[in-house]
């Protein structure tokens, strides 16, 4: 009795300890903010499980009252200027190290990927080995194999014309990006865009995972628990992270690896281009980071990111151009001019559609509302204090302390973005589009800035020049269309905003983008 007396009373001076400490004694116990986050996790727990993703919002609201600069739970901060970016997520030129946040890089037990890596100089020595195969260059000598991939996705959408078929635009736009990165990565794809539905399978999985990934964030042990349940209990407890779960446990991704270094699989010698992990584990990537697991933790990061994020642009584009009219107009003459016949379509080189503003000011607002992650992204320099500066105050943030930003905050700021909600494309086309590019930050910034932005800007190039050049709608229609999209059944709450599960997620329920096609 005297022991369970004496544990208790520790406990009790422990908590009481803790609580003094993280209010009132911890290194950013000066940054404002509320009294219960800085006290508990619970509290942004409370947001992210309980209310549904709604901490980023939170967030946002927090800062409106207490400035600029906020402590947002025991240990981490977030900052909402945007002209500090830069500082956050800086370049490896400025000199300055960059770490991740393990507690949320661990949300998604993908730890052995590049993106999944804390430290600095490990994520430099693992991001080499796959950046050269994201160059421009290299991107732009994939064209035939994407305009291949197009080439089918435009032929499904003829097929659609006149049946009363609801086309899933969503399914589609997925499909086409999967087999994209499926085939760069592997060298083969699973020809989803041939499938009568456009097999959806990995677009629902990914999308499972990450609405997942915030209660693994907060309990990274379910991931292991998880992967250790029979699935029918797995699907019980969570049915989204027991998709989730499903996929790593079928491991095609890990499969097509082992079959790559077992030589089974050589459909990477039917192309012209080097497939990315048939070229890795060639490389002088030292052996231990060429282990089965490893690669397989960067192919589920890199097909998972380059299947979900790029077709959410062109989902929200089609939306938006079906809904606006006078945008879809402006589109479709730039791209008659630069296009001058159907014949055309896939002829025109990259270099061409990268020129064309309007196409650009197009695809900068698809990025621009969909964020491209929704969710805070914090960075911590391990050896220097980060100095910040606001409203005549200067706050000293010290060494290995996370500190982060969100791209939904900075590309809603009405100060930057006038009408934030609204899609114009405009706005980058009155002068200031050069000032504001800055703010666009879909693919974050500095040394760990998105690896796929170069193959996410040419499939959208290739994409949307090729559907809305002989695509029209009721109100818009070139003389050579081959049809037309209406809407079916879709909203604006099915394109904007309503949750943040790392990707940004919008109504409870969404049936995605759906349309239906017309001679």
């Amino acid at each position: 009795m005297g022991l369970i007396i004496f544990v208790a009373v520790a406990i009790f001076i422990y908590t009481i300890y803790g609580a003094i400490y993280r209010l009132y004694l911890s290194p950013i116990a000066h940054i404002p903010g509320p009294k219960l986050a800085a006290l508990t996790r619970l509290y942004e727990a409370y947001y992210d499980l309980y209310l549904g993703g709604q901490y980023t919002f939170k967030i946002i609201e927090l800062h409106k009252q207490y400035g600029p600069i906020i402590r947002i739970s025991p240990w981490e901060l977030h900052i909402s200027d945007p002209d500090f970016y830069d500082t956050i997520y800086a370049s490896s030129a400025s000199g300055h190290k960059r770490d991740k946040y393990d507690w949320f890089t661990k949300s998604f037990g993908l730890d052995k990927s590049v993106f999944g890596t804390p430290q600095h100089h490990l994520h430099k020595i693992r991001r080499a080995a796959l950046s050269t195969y994201f160059s421009m260059a290299s991107v732009r000598r994939l064209q035939p194999e994407m305009q291949e991939r197009l080439d089918a996705l435009l032929e499904r959408l003829k097929g659609f014309r006149d049946t009363g078929e609801v086309l899933m635009a969503s399914w589609a736009f997925a499909a086409f990006t999967n087999d994209i990165v499926m085939m760069y990565s592997f060298g083969r794809c699973d020809k989803r865009l041939e499938a009568e539905d456009f097999d959806p399978s990995y677009r629902d999985a990914s999308f499972f995972g990450s609405t997942a990934g915030n209660f693994m964030k907060h309990a990274p042990w379910v991931n292991d628990l998880f992967q250790a349940l029979p699935m029918w209990i797995a699907e019980r407890l969570h049915p989204a992270m027991a998709t989730f779960v499903a996929q790593k446990r079928a491991s095609e991704v890990f499969e097509q690896i082992r079959n790559i270094r077992a030589g089974r699989n050589e459909s990477y010698k039917e192309h012209d281009h080097p497939t990315i992990f048939v070229s890795i584990l060639d490389s002088k990537l030292p052996e231990h980071e060429k282990r089965d697991i490893r690669l397989s933790d960067d192919a589920h990061v890199l097909t998972m990111a380059g299947t979900i994020t790029t077709s959410w642009v062109l989902e929200v584009v089609m939306f938006w151009l079906l809904r606006q009219p006078e945008t879809l107009r402006k589109l479709k003459e730039e791209l008659t001019t630069a296009i001058p016949s159907l014949d055309m379509i896939g002829t025109l080189p990259l270099p061409v559609l990268e020129k064309l503003p309007y196409l650009n000011a197009v695809m900068k607002e698809g990025f621009r509302l969909t964020y491209g992650v929704s969710c805070r992204l914090a960075r911590i320099d391990p050896d220097n204090p980060i100095v910040f500066t606001a409203e005549g105050r200067e706050y000293i943030i010290p060494a290995g302390t996370p500190v982060g930003m969100t791209s939904v905050q900075i590309h809603q700021n009405e100060s930057i973005f006038p009408e934030p909600k609204k899609f114009s494309p405009e706005r980058w086309l009155d002068g200031k589009n050069k000032a504001i590019d800055k703010y666009l930050v879909a693919f974050t910034a500095g040394s760990r800035q998105c690896l796929g932005i170069n193959l996410a800007h040419a499939e959208l190039y290739l994409g949307l020049s090729a559907i809305w050049r002989q695509w029209g709608s009721r109100e818009v229609r070139g003389v050579d269309d081959v049809g037309i999209f209406e809407l079916y059944e879709t909203g604006v709450r099915d394109v904007e905003i309503e949750s943040d599960h790392f990707l940004p997620i919008p109504q409870k329920g969404s049936k995605g983008i759906r349309a239906l096609a017309f001679s």
